[in-house]
């Protein structure tokens, strides 16, 4: 899959922050279905994020994600959907993903738009 243009509206804040991402639902590769991935961001938005990891995943692949924030304490439970997925043009074995955030039902949501938000002021 290509890397789309980018549609972001909102500032992207460069991480490195750990995560977990749950594969929830995944149309063609559903071997790769309730699969739970340790991986890191690259950047961070308020309506999405970009990790990289070692599995290829397809657009429409729902995920449920916890981010380790760095410097915080706990973790930001989220859930979103891939948007696109390609090759990292830093290794052959790592994919670059991008996943928009959803505002769900007993999410962090809220708190991590607040966070993201403050970084701004």
């Amino acid at each position: 899959m290509d890397k789309p243009e980018n549609r972001r509206e909102q500032y992207r804040y460069i991480r490195h922050d750990k995560l977990f991402v749950q594969i929830l639902a995944a149309n063609e590769k559903v071997d790769v279905k309730s699969v739970n991935v340790l991986c890191h961001t690259c950047d961070a938005s308020i309506n999405g994020l970009k990790v990289e990891l070692d599995i290829e995943l397809d657009t429409n692949t729902r995920v449920d994600l916890w981010v380790e924030f760095e410097g915080l304490e706990g973790k930001f439970y989220l859930r979103g959907e891939v948007c696109w997925c390609c090759q990292s043009e830093n290794a052959s074995n790592l994919y670059q993903v991008g996943i928009e955030l959803e505002n769900a039902y007993a999410t962090d949501y809220d708190t991590w738009i607040e966070l993201l938000d403050s970084f701004s002021n």
